[in-house]
């Protein structure tokens, strides 16, 4: 399951902000202080995960909003004939509105399923719910639960990361300080690489490869979830309905910038192409034909 395996890869990046938590906190203060920041942070993922935190997560975290009363009527009548489809219960989940002229929806941690306003205003009725029946796919998968914790997780690596690319962006528009930036960290290494060579601790190379190596799998896994949920959306019947709409989205340009990013940018994606997603579909389909 794409979710579990979210979470399992989801560990070398919490082990790795770990140590940036714990690293920040002994230098702010020592003692009994420095272990109380450890242990909040290692205790801030109960309160993502907590259900009264879902409606501030949707707000302030996905900048989604609540739907008005017209957007909250036209949205019913689409997820209503989604959950019948799938003999869950509509009021489990909240729906919500992002503020975006895209074609997207999106499945947000705890109970929560979104789409864009251009979406819910454009797109006829039942290409909204096969956008719709794809997000509950999610749901059903607990990927939007796994892909919050391993967000939540990953979030003091992930600035450690942004932070080092963001010295040498600086570095290259100021050659001076470049060259103070390079021999910094050239040193650094130099002298992890020789200690591991005298002494045989490589233990540190772990850590420096897994902000370049994790992330490759985990996209991997991200887009195998999206198919799955295709695959939930057209086992709710809505198959030929999600395939035009991705027609729609590829006549739109969205596989051009993937394409421009090359090799690396399909590697680190975290969502399949568009025509990968429709073969995919078509086979889907015609396997289950009787």
């Amino acid at each position: 399951m794409p979710s579990a395996a979210e979470l399992l890869l989801g560990i070398p990046w919490a082990l790795w902000s770990f140590g940036v938590v714990s690293s920040v906190a002994s230098w702010l203060s020592s003692g009994w202080v420095s272990l109380l920041i450890v242990v909040l942070w290692v205790l801030s993922g109960l309160l993502v995960i907590w259900p009264a935190t879902e409606d501030y997560i949707a707000k302030y975290l996905y900048r989604l909003r609540k739907p008005t009363l017209m957007e909250q009527q036209k949205l019913d009548i689409s997820w209503r004939a989604v959950c019948a489809r799938a003999g869950v219960d509509p009021s489990y989940y909240r729906l919500w509105i992002e503020e975006s002229d895209t074609i997207n929806g999106s499945a947000v941690a705890g109970h929560s399923v979104a789409v864009t306003r251009w979406a819910l205003n454009n797109l006829p009725p039942r290409q909204l719910q096969a956008v719709l029946a794809h997000e509950l796919g999610h749901h059903r998968g607990g990927h939007p639960w796994a892909g919050l914790l391993v967000f939540w997780y990953a979030q003091p690596g992930r600035l450690m990361v942004s932070f080092i690319q963001a010295l040498f962006r600086v570095g290259g528009r100021v050659p001076a300080l470049g060259c103070l930036i390079v021999g910094f960290f050239t040193v650094a290494i130099g002298g992890l690489i020789l200690n591991s060579v005298l002494f045989g601790r490589w233990g540190w190379a772990w850590y420096a490869l897994l902000p370049i190596v994790v992330p490759i799998p985990l996209a991997w896994f991200g887009r195998r979830a999206e198919l799955m949920a295709d695959a939930v959306s057209a086992e709710l019947g809505y198959g030929r309905d999600i395939i035009a709409f991705l027609y729609d989205l590829q006549s739109q340009g969205h596989d051009v910038a993937r394409r421009a990013a090359g090799w690396r940018g399909a590697l680190y994606a975290t969502h399949p192409s568009i025509a990968d997603r429709i073969r995919t579909l078509e086979r889907h389909m015609q396997g289950a034909r009787p």
